[in-house]
């Protein structure tokens, strides 16, 4: 009975962590007037993500969220960035092939373009949580989350299907969104890379503290 009960208690507290965080998330974005608060933002709600899930003793989220939203500030917008172009440009590939000709270079371009577009999302949900965990120079970090992302394809795909059937949820259920909607998501990304990272929680000590001071 006390196993329940405490696992009641815990639920309890991860729900209140993720309600925290989406509202947190959301604040920062909006005082960036989410051009250059969203990604920010972005890096803050996965650097505390982690630290919960190391089952940290005494997480002062709302600290630690705005020493990561300050430290990370440019670098975390210069990724940012860097995606949305990237994504933007794969987009544009994609629909002019899809307005020429159905030969058969052109269907082998459009195959080719699905690959690099699976390739760029696997990328870039692995890029926030190495940024919040090392100190690389910036191009460094999208060459380790692309690789994490095809080295472990196992947890790559489990990944995606668990944030398929999230976000699926969200659509049956569309109030859970402005409850636990980012800070879940965030949750399974930071669950799932984790364990990709090899002696992760001394690196990412060492890049809080020299966030924190």
């Amino acid at each position: 009975m006390k196993g329940v009960t405490s696992w009641y208690i815990r639920i309890g507290e991860w729900a209140f962590h993720l309600f925290v965080l989406n509202i947190l998330w959301f604040l920062f974005s909006l005082s960036g007037l989410f051009i250059l608060g969203i990604f920010p933002a972005t890096a803050a709600i996965h650097a505390v993500m982690r630290k919960l899930i190391m089952s940290a003793d005494n997480v002062s989220i709302i600290k630690l969220f705005w020493n990561t939203f300050k430290a990370e500030f440019l670098k975390s917008n210069l990724l940012g960035y860097i995606f949305l172009v990237a994504g933007f440009i794969i987009y544009i590939n994609l629909r002019v092939l899809q307005q020429l000709d159905a030969n058969i270079f052109n269907q082998f371009m459009i195959v080719i373009t699905y690959i690099a577009g699976l390739l760029y999302l696997l990328t870039l949900l692995h890029v926030f949580p190495v940024l919040v965990h090392y100190n690389f120079k910036t191009i460094d970090y999208i060459k380790y989350a692309f690789v994490l992302s095809i080295g472990r394809p196992l947890q790559s795909i489990l990944m995606i299907a668990v944030l398929v059937i999230t976000i699926l949820l969200f659509f049956q259920v569309p109030g859970l969104i402005p409850v636990f909607g980012i800070g879940l998501i965030s949750f399974i990304i930071m669950k799932i890379s984790s364990r990709s990272f090899p002696g992760l929680e001394h690196s990412y000590d060492r890049k809080n503290n020299h966030s924190t001071q």
